[in-house]
């Protein structure tokens, strides 16, 4: 009886055990599965692209849903469209939400896109009824600097659209305002109506730099770069020094005004000081005459430092990053001023 009672108690152990095995393996399997699923989920999750609403309303009569929409939308902005290729799509729809017609308005490849949700206008012209909205494309990295703005005229009923372009960038004048002009259109232009309320329509953008009556001069102090392009490159920018260089004298503090720069890039003697600003302008000072006057004007964003020193008591020599072997000599005394009577 005692053998019985031995081999019956070893034989539920052992089935007690094997149940618990069973069950560990279960449990641990499962782990796994979830260990091996969740990143996945997660990357999944991580490529998803986040398509928002950027605008929606109804037709004249109430009977349809337009919508325009945004891909890649920011997760905290969804005026920020921040991916690889955005697209911007209007759609309209019946009442119930079924899908009538659609139409891209804008692909944009490596730019991130700004909208701007309160430049909008609903707005009827020669008995057609549009809506404009506005939109800003900055370049992915910093090898190009420009900044380009879209205007963008929806004809609600059929979906047809209008884009008038604003092209330029960030420059020391116009600080965070974009610094450029609409560029030509002659099929837009072509259709007189539609170019006006888009050129109107633009204009008012937050976006574009509008220069002050005093600031409208090339004379006056903050357009010292444009004034020195004008003077030295009047054809159009050049990649070669001009053989005779052309300046202004400014009263105003040119240092101060194109901002902070490295102790390290500073030359100077008795007559001149000399500031070499990183990637940018290089800007003089007579310590005799008490005035500033730009001696380069440059804006470089890839692999362009520069150097500079003295070689004669009058001379500098600006020694490029990319071409470091063919410096520029610039004699300060042979500069022609187009106000030497300061």
């Amino acid at each position: 009886m005692s053998t019985i009672k031995t081999k019956l108690a070893i034989i539920l152990l052992s089935s007690i055990m094997l149940h618990s095995c069973k069950k560990e393996e279960k449990i641990s399997n499962q782990k796994v599965h979830e260990e091996n699923t969740l990143p996945k989920i997660k990357e999944d999750n991580d490529e998803t692209v986040r398509t928002v609403t950027l605008f929606s309303f109804n037709n004249e009569d109430n009977t349809e849903v337009i919508k325009i929409s945004g891909s890649d939308a920011g997760d905290e902005d969804d005026f920020y469209l921040g991916g690889a290729k955005n697209i911007i799509i209007a759609s309209k729809y019946k009442k119930n939400l079924e899908l009538l017609k659609s139409d891209t308005l804008v692909i944009s490849d490596y730019n991130h896109i700004v909208i701007d949700p309160k430049h909008t206008l609903r707005k009827k012209n020669q008995g057609v009824d549009y809506f404009l909205f506005s939109i800003k494309e900055s370049p992915l990295g910093n090898g190009d600097p420009g900044i380009y703005l879209s205007f963008i005229m929806l004809n609600i009923n059929n979906l047809k659209f209008y884009t008038l372009k604003y092209d330029g960038e960030y420059s020391l004048r116009s600080g965070e305002f974009v610094d450029g002009e609409f560029t030509k259109d002659k099929t837009l232009e072509a259709n007189t109506a539609i170019y006006n309320e888009l050129y109107q329509f633009g204009a008012k953008s937050k976006w574009i730099y509008k220069p002050t009556e005093e600031e409208k001069d090339i004379n006056y102090y903050k357009n010292f770069e444009q004034k020195w392009d004008e003077d030295n490159y009047p054809e159009g920018k050049e990649s070669s020094y001009p053989t005779i260089v052309k300046s202004t004298y400014y009263s105003e503090n040119l240092f101060e005004f194109n901002g902070e720069y490295d102790k390290d890039r500073v030359i100077e003697n008795d007559d001149f000081k000399i500031v070499s600003y990183f990637r940018n302008n290089i800007i003089g000072y007579d310590k005799n005459k008490k005035l500033y006057f730009p001696i380069t004007v440059e804006s470089c964003h890839v692999g362009c430092d520069k150097e500079i020193k003295f070689i004669s008591e009058n001379e500098i020599e600006i020694s490029h990053e990319t071409d470091s072997e063919r410096p520029d000599i610039i004699n300060l005394s042979k500069i022609e001023f187009t106000n030497e009577e300061l």
